[in-house]
């Protein structure tokens, strides 16, 4: 009997585990995998570079998991169908595990990414996964095989569906109602039918509008047609606001409601829309572009510089300089525009940074007043890490419009809280409006509050301006923030006027 010495026993058992190794994903790769739908999301198209490489390929009949046990070494990625699996072995490349959870268990070494599509990844601290943590909860992929061998991955999202034909969603049908100084409290109810599964819903509601004394029906569908095309109409009587860009509805509610400061001017219109929109799904982005048609009957609303009474506010309702909730809407050009429109809505992150833009067209072919103008409104925003916990973010809204000056319905407003705290609500206006903000957020980790957590100190900076066909300058603010939990104080200036304005208060919002 030969003894060979004891390294050449160690090399020889390595060299039979990469070899057995390597012939397992030889054999694995000779199988076709087909996707027909990647989903949205990074974690579909590491699968597929996975697949289409070296790669050792698992099944579970998901009743027990598969078991890369450890002090053993796979030199490929591997791929678990059915899921759910546990992993302490040495792993070259990705682990994936499709259809179930993915358990890192102590001695685990991975140099590539833990990924678990339709489940979660639970790690260990004995072990190392030098790629990063991916679990994927949303949607999973279905596992089948075809009569000629082929194993087919089909989309499928997570997701709990309310498959009754009829529902009362809020509080039995109540929805989130609003507050503002023309209908004053604006309750909305009603029932959702649902159809085909789900995938068509239909909200017929009756909102009760306090200030004006009338209830407006309306009617919104949302449909599916497969998982990226979707459309969305509605139709009915409303109050109108070019401003919402400012503050949430909520937001704003709040703010009526506590201090008379409501930052929207409104109109009232018959509106019936439509939009078509297709979904594009990137590795680190969706871009969303739609089609769509609307017609709208215009007319003014409530307060006019007449207006002695109107809805109740903590404080500010009959201030004489700001007149609060008595500020007179603009009157608009009562009449019917319709239009073609046109949208996309770009999402990206990766690293840490996330941007969006927005971008919505409206082409009206008819017009009151025989005006013909094109306007584009845009909404962008961005936020990325600096140095330590700091943080910067910035956001935009623009109107744009070209040809003869758009009807007031289409003019859109700036000024006061929520975009130029130094200068009175909404005191520029006009069919061409920018406005930029940008805060640089500073959390003070070194300072902590024992429930309130640790205090934020942010440098803050609007700019932004409003006219009618064309820009005037541009007017600035510039200030700090200093907050703690839900409370802020701010602190602004107006570098030209030397205006300042100081405020206390909860930061609900900006």
């Amino acid at each position: 009997m030969i003894r060979l010495p004891l390294a050449t026993r160690v090399l020889a058992v390595v060299a039979l585990a990469v070899a057995v190794s390597a012939t397992a994903s030889r054999i694995a790769s000779a199988q076709t995998i087909e996707i027909s739908d990647l989903g949205p999301g990074r974690a579909g198209r590491w699968l597929r570079d996975d697949l289409r490489g070296a790669h050792v390929l698992l099944r579970s009949d998901s009743t027990k998991p598969v078991a890369l046990e450890r002090d053993t070494m796979y030199t490929s990625p591997v791929i678990v169908l059915g899921g759910p699996a546990t992993v302490a072995s040495n792993v070259h490349g990705d682990v994936i595990v499709v259809g179930g959870d993915l358990f890192l268990h102590p001695g685990v070494e991975i140099s590539g990414r833990a990924i678990a599509i339709g489940g979660g990844v639970y790690e260990t601290s004995l072990g190392n996964v030098r790629g990063g943590i991916y679990p994927n909860r949303d949607f999973t992929y279905r596992v089948t095989t075809r009569p000629d061998g082929t194993i087919s991955l089909d989309y499928e999202p997570i997701e709990v569906r309310d498959l009754r034909v009829v529902t009362l969603p809020g509080f039995y049908g109540v929805r989130i109602p609003s507050y503002d100084r023309s209908d004053g409290l604006s309750f909305p109810v009603g029932p959702t039918f649902s159809f085909d599964t789900a995938r068509i819903e239909v909200d017929a509601l009756a909102t009760y509008r306090s200030q004006l004394g009338v209830v407006d029906p309306s009617v919104d569908i949302r449909g599916s047609i497969g998982r990226r095309l979707t459309v969305d109409a509605s139709a009915g009587r409303i109050t109108a606001s070019n401003d919402r860009w400012i503050y949430s509805d909520i937001a704003n509610s709040l703010t009526t409601f506590a201090v008379g400061n409501d930052v929207r001017n409104y109109y009232r219109a018959d509106r019936a829309e439509g939009r078509l929109t297709y979904r594009f799904e990137g590795a680190v982005s969706t871009l969303a572009v739609s089609l769509g048609a609307r017609d709208e009957r215009a007319w003014s609303v409530r307060p006019d510089s007449g207006a002695r009474g109107g809805p109740w506010s903590f404080f500010g309702r009959r201030d004489p300089e700001r007149e609060h909730m008595l500020r007179p809407n603009p009157r608009v050009l009562a009449g019917n525009i319709a239009s073609s429109l046109a949208g996309a809505r770009l999402e990206w992150g990766d690293q840490g940074v996330t941007a969006t833009l927005d971008a919505q067209l409206e082409v009206p072919w008819s017009v009151v007043g025989d005006r013909h103008f094109v306007q584009t409104t845009l909404d962008g925003a961005v936020g990325f890490p600096t140095f330590a916990t700091q943080s910067v973010q910035v956001a935009s809204h623009a109107v744009l419009t070209s040809g003869d000056t758009a009807p007031p319905q289409r003019f859109a407003y700036l000024g006061g809280p929520g975009s130029l705290p130094t200068f009175d609500i909404l005191q520029f206006g006009g069919d061409q409006l920018f406005f930029v903000e940008g805060s640089y957020i500073i959390p003070v980790d070194r300072v902590r509050i024992r429930v309130l957590g640790s205090p934020t100190f942010t440098l803050r900076y609007m700019a932004g301006a409003a006219g009618i066909r064309h820009l005037p300058s541009i007017e600035q603010n510039v200030g700090v923030r200093l907050a703690l939990s839900l409370l802020r104080v701010d602190f602004l200036v107006d570098p030209a006027s030397r205006r300042t304005r100081a405020s206390a208060g909860i930061s609900l919002f900006r």
